[in-house]
């Protein structure tokens, strides 16, 4: 898995933006949402699950 500058930068914006909805949500439900949607992109980029997706 090679990834360039412009690759993490839209990886460390994507992992940012939903660190701020865990963070800063109103409620649980968002909270849980940005904390899913996380774990979604941090699985697209490892290779035996991103098979699986």
């Amino acid at each position: 898995m090679n990834l360039t500058s412009a690759d993490m930068t839209k990886l460390g914006i994507a992992l940012g933006i939903c660190f701020a909805l865990y963070k800063f949500g109103p409620n649980d439900a968002i909270k849980a949402a940005g904390l899913a949607v996380g774990a979604v992109v941090v699985a697209k980029k490892v290779p035996y699950v991103s098979a699986a997706l």
